[in-house]
């Protein structure tokens, strides 16, 4: 678990809901963490839907553990974003998180 292969900077965003200026709910991303990350690419794919071609792509990020890393967070990196799908810790020791992200344009 060297540092090195941590080469990517990558920010984690949480929904969140606040109450507007007339009383309306009002969600906004806002940073869970930047952190340090290796990126794997996994796959990429295009598809018709909508009457128009759609591209998605697939990468993992390897962070070092964060704990609350859910799927219903976002990655920010190199200016796109990626919806998660899901975070888990391979092999339990709370030393790596794999976050598997779907970037679909």
């Amino acid at each position: 678990m060297g540092a090195g292969k941590y080469r990517h900077r990558i920010t984690i965003q949480q929904l969140t809901t606040t109450k507007g200026d007339r009383g309306g709910v009002v969600k906004t991303w806002t940073t869970l963490a930047t952190v340090w990350a290796q990126k794997v690419h996994q796959s990429s794919r295009e598809f018709f839907a909508a009457q128009k071609v759609n591209a998605e792509t697939t990468d993992l990020f390897i962070i070092r553990y964060l704990a609350g890393v859910n799927a219903k967070m976002q990655v920010v990196y190199d200016g796109r974003t990626y919806d998660i799908v899901g975070a888990n810790d391979q092999d339990g020791k709370r030393r790596e998180l794999y976050v598997m992200c779907k970037e679909v344009v």
